[in-house]
């Protein structure tokens, strides 16, 4: 009994310093826009409580919805297609020889680490309707028809900026995939070799199930980085045309500070913690699973 104190108090003495810098910096500053999510507030200062007023009005809005819809096409895509292909080049880049690799990684990675308004100015100039680079492909193979008004044509302004998200941040899961099966004991790959498995077979029945936890920790940050899609969407079209790209945090930021209805944007800002929050606890039940030793 004593000695399982003992170890609850040294778990407790290692994680408080983590979970006070938690507290100040993540739990602490939500508390003030909780409050300012009740009242009138221009950013300012406040006219005064309204209750559920503010959520009322965010919810009966059809930006606010229009806006969830655009994050949800934009966290499908990110699961359906993007983690796919991060495994996929991760496991492309583990089958390199060692110099074709260190390329393969750097160029995986050189992406995320460029600021977004770079990443942002060149997709907008590639996607631009008389000059950019795609048009003057489709025209040059003979597609001029495909040609298109890709930013500014609601119908495919969401999955442009999508693109450009996740062609900047798809290499960096791929390295984290990557480093996940560096981790697995070669012993596994060469007892499955003895038996005739091939490279397909050695992916799906060794590395995919052994990398249960990376796949979680990669799922989370993508979703979650997915859902918090901003500063794209502000550098490459502002939420227009009108507002057919904005995403939640766009339209939090938009009604909070272009429309001075802080509240309003606080409210939206509590109900989009509340989204994130129902999606983790979703993610870790669906993946939950005993795990795997080796």
């Amino acid at each position: 009994m004593e000695k399982h104190y003992r170890n609850k108090l040294s778990i407790f003495i290692f994680a408080f310093p983590g979970l006070l810098l938690f507290t100040i910096f993540t739990v602490y500053p939500i508390l003030p826009q909780i409050l300012i999510s009740f009242q009138k507030h221009d950013g300012f200062n406040s006219s005064g409580w309204v209750g559920f007023d503010n959520y009322i009005k965010v919810l009966r809005s059809a930006s606010f919805w229009r806006a969830n819809g655009n994050t949800l096409i934009i966290v499908l895509i990110s699961l359906l297609v993007a983690l796919p292909l991060s495994l996929l080049l991760a496991l492309a880049i583990d089958v390199q020889t060692p110099k074709t690799r260190n390329f393969f990684k750097f160029s995986s990675v050189f992406p995320a680490v460029l600021s977004v308004t770079v990443i942002s100015q060149m997709w907008v100039a590639m996607y631009e309707p008389q000059w950019g680079l795609i048009n003057s492909f489709l025209r040059s193979i003979g597609l001029e028809g495909w040609a298109h008004q890709w930013l500014t044509d609601k119908s495919t302004v969401v999955i442009c900026i999508t693109i450009a998200f996740l062609w900047q941040y798809i290499g960096l899961n791929a390295l984290l995939f990557y480093t996940g099966i560096k981790s697995i004991p070669k012993q596994y790959y060469e007892a499955a070799m003895i038996d005739g498995a091939n490279f397909f077979k050695a992916s799906f029945f060794i590395t995919i199930p052994l990398l249960t936890d990376v796949i979680k920790y990669v799922l989370i940050l993508s979703v979650l980085g997915s859902m918090s899609l901003f500063a794209h969407v502000r550098v490459m079209t502002s939420g227009g045309p009108g507002d057919s790209s904005r995403t939640v945090i766009y339209q939090m930021y938009y009604t909070a500070f272009s429309t001075s209805e802080f509240g309003v944007g606080s409210a939206i800002a509590v109900l989009f913690i509340i989204e994130c929050l129902f999606v983790t606890v979703l993610i870790n039940k669906f993946t939950a699973k005993e795990r795997i030793e080796f």
